[in-house]
């Protein structure tokens, strides 16, 4: 049977995504050992007396760098297709994800206020409860950080790609000097105790610019077609096999989790954190590795390319449940692999029920559009 072309399509950007998602996952399941202190869990196996799984939650962090890079490079083949993308049509991405976004806040954080108000994280500020309600901050759920940022750059799109289609060399010079000005802002708020929102929009912009390259590299990846002619240089040189995506995977794991720890420790502490933002390098191979890896194999298509379409309800609901309502039940299979098959089960089921309150919504809403429309 003749091998599929390979062609960096919707279906293939949802697997990525689904490779993202289980990674989110085992990064909140497992790197944060006092997180979790109040539960237990065996491990699949030990690594150098460390639980395999912790190693994987650590490694779980490209998962950001991901889905930046393949929100950069979808909103780019959107661009493509259509021949514009202006900032209308950036509100309207904005908006659709607002209403699902406003739909999970509206269903947990609640529960939050109600039952677990005793805690500083849930006790009432209506202050609070506003600024969260619009992600200007994110007390209620500290892993709802990624959510100004994605709406930031999905505003900012249609700036940066008349920016890119004019001077892309340019771009690229821009956007690493932006993620070392990021460094700046990071203490700036300090200067404005009294200033909230000031103090807001200075973590904001520091966010901005330290995350951003993983976007812009995605945007490059598209308009040039890189995936692309990675897998026509694979051909080329006869290494087009699983096997060697495997291996690159594997390369992947280790230069995250060997190779820039140890550029840590022999260039000082002083520069502790800032491999993270080194996965722009990372994230498209690894993306590219995994694809190919799963290309082919029905089953496994099928499957990450389900946990794609459900990431983001996951992304948003599931330290619910790991974290701050149900950690014992979430907890419960005990073993590791069933602990995380679980939570996705418990994630895609509130996805659903989120996915067809959000289709109710939207049907009155556009069908009187159209009816004022003709």
């Amino acid at each position: 049977m003749a091998e599929k072309p390979f062609i960096f399509s919707r279906d293939m950007t949802a697997i990525a995504k689904g490779l993202a998602i289980v990674l989110m996952v085992y990064h909140h399941l497992f790197a944060f050992p006092s997180r979790i202190s109040s539960v237990d869990y065996k491990p699949l196996m030990m690594v150098d007396n460390l639980p395999l799984d912790m190693l994987i939650g650590e490694f779980g962090k490209l998962c950001v760098a991901i889905f930046l890079f393949l929100s950069g490079l979808g909103l780019y083949k959107s661009f493509q297709s259509k021949h514009h993308f202006n900032f209308h049509q950036a509100l309207k991405r904005v908006f659709n994800f607002f209403l699902v976004y406003w739909i999970i806040f509206f269903i947990f954080i609640p529960i939050g206020l109600k039952y677990f108000d005793d805690t500083i994280r849930y006790s009432w500020n209506s202050k609070q409860f506003f600024y969260n309600l619009f992600a200007l901050i994110h007390t209620y759920n500290g892993e709802w950080w990624f959510i100004s940022v994605y709406i930031e750059l999905v505003l900012l799109f249609p700036l940066l790609v008349k920016m890119i289609e004019k001077g892309p060399i340019f771009v690229s010079y821009l956007s690493f000097i932006c993620l070392f000005l990021a460094a700046f802002f990071v203490h700036v708020d300090d200067f404005f105790p009294k200033l909230e929102l000031v103090q807001i929009a200075i973590n904001h912009l520091s966010t901005l610019l330290t995350w951003q390259i993983m976007f812009v590299t995605g945007i490059y990846f598209s308009k040039y077609s890189i995936f692309e002619k990675m897998n026509a240089f694979f051909s080329k040189i006869h290494l087009n096999y699983k096997i060697v995506f495997l291996a690159l995977l594997v390369l992947c794991f280790y230069f995250r989790q060997d190779l820039y720890p140890f550029v840590i420790k022999t260039r000082g502490p002083e520069i502790a954190g800032i491999y993270n933002y080194s996965d722009f390098i990372v994230a498209p191979i690894a993306i590219f590795s995994f694809v190919k890896l799963v290309q082919n194999i029905t089953f496994l298509e099928w499957l990450f390319g389900k946990l794609g379409k459900h990431s983001t309800t996951i992304w948003l609901t599931h330290t619910f449940f790991i974290y701050y309502y149900f950690q014992e039940m979430s907890f419960a299979p005990y073993y590791s692999t069933l602990i995380v098959i679980w939570v996705f089960i418990l994630t895609i089921l509130v996805s659903i029920g989120i996915n067809f309150l959000n289709h109710m919504i939207h049907y009155p809403f556009f069908r009187t559009m159209r009816m004022r429309s003709s």
